[in-house]
């Protein structure tokens, strides 16, 4: 009679599940609460199906942090997946995962990428110092919205999370963006770190929004003052926004304040007067690129004789400087350079004079 009863519940669970449309997700088959898995595809899971959890195994009271879920094995066409915990809540990352009462699942069947399909997720710490639980199944289907054994599914391993509560990881005292022709240097310093993974640089321009540019590795835990820069090069005329994502070894992450700063691309070609004019025995040369081209800039004596050749190479649009240094000449006496710019159809010259 209680074997007869099993087969009964079972039949019953498959013609439940069946009646659910599983390729917009579904929820209660983790292990969390007795679910018996996807059963709508296989009566049992598959162990050559793996399923497993990424990401930090502890996290501070009340913060958000993101987690990745990865299946192997099966038809590995599409899968599917539902998560569950007894304490922290679950929310989306995008479109391909959705919160069903309490609980995290697919909406839609999501295509293998090789052999390996994920979905991101977000999890948020209660207000309690305690231990919770990350629980899974995943199921691999050929994709031909039939649920049937050909398809296969397997829980994932529990994944524990420490929630827990520290201080702050890391005090940073300066965050600094400095402009150097069309390159910027972003540089900051912390006075402390603790549990410091390090650093995401992320830039945001007037026509796109914030985008990881960077990372810059942290020194775990220091009490010695450290001091970080970063070069954003060749960019084009425009404002520009920066700020730091700061990540603790745990996943859990904080935002500095933003720093704003303009970027001006020369709109037209041209060779400055040389610094210090007359010089001795160094000097400043400034021009401007109007856009990519190839560039010349020569020194000649009055005889017309080469005397130099400073830049002789293709360069994007920008301004920039180099020095001339007339030491290697071996001049020992007072004498008059005369530069020239060639870049595509333009040409400048300007005096430069060399006093002794």
């Amino acid at each position: 009679m209680k074997i007869n009863l099993l087969f009964v519940i079972v039949f019953l669970s498959i013609i439940i599940y069946a009646n659910v449309d599983e390729m917009d997700g579904i929820v209660g088959l983790t292990k969390r609460d007795g679910g018996l898995g996807c059963l709508c595809h296989n009566l049992t899971p598959t162990s050559s199906v793996h399923v497993w959890i990424e990401g930090p195994d502890s996290v501070l009271i009340t913060n958000t942090v993101q987690f990745k879920l990865l299946m192997t094995g099966g038809p590995a066409i599409a899968g599917g997946f539902n998560i569950a915990t007894y304490y922290g809540q679950l929310d989306s990352v995008d479109t391909l995962t959705k919160v069903l009462f309490g609980e995290l699942t697919h909406t839609a069947p999501n295509p293998f990428q090789n052999d390996t399909v994920f979905w991101n997720f977000l999890y948020t710490a209660p207000d309690s110092l305690l231990a919770d639980t990350i629980y899974s199944v995943a199921n691999s289907v050929n994709w031909d919205s039939i649920p049937s054994n050909l398809d296969q599914w397997n829980f994932g391993e529990n994944f524990v999370v420490h929630i827990i509560d520290n201080p702050v990881p890391v005090e940073l005292s300066s965050f600094i963006a400095t402009a150097n022709l069309n390159n910027v240097q972003i540089s900051w310093t912390t006075l402390t770190e603790t549990n410091n993974s390090g650093f995401e640089i992320e830039r945001k321009t007037e026509s796109t929004d914030w985008v990881n540019i960077a990372f810059v590795p942290g020194f775990g835990t220091s009490t010695e003052i450290h001091s970080f820069s970063y070069d954003d090069c060749k960019l084009n005329d425009g404002s520009y926004s920066y700020r730091l994502k700061q990540i603790d070894q745990n996943g859990r992450f904080v935002y500095s304040g933003v720093i704003n700063i303009d970027i001006s691309v020369p709109r037209e070609f041209a060779l400055e007067q040389n610094y210090p004019n007359p010089f001795n025995p160094t000097t400043k040369i400034a021009f401007r690129m109007a856009d990519f081209s190839y560039v010349s800039l020569k020194v000649y004596d009055v005889l017309g004789n080469e005397v130099a050749k400073l830049v002789d190479e293709y360069r994007p649009a920008g301004k920039y400087e180099v020095e001339f240094n007339t030491s290697i000449l071996r001049q020992n006496s007072s004498a008059i350079y005369i530069c020239q710019l060639k870049a595509g159809n333009f040409t400048q010259t300007i005096k430069m004079v060399l006093l002794k």
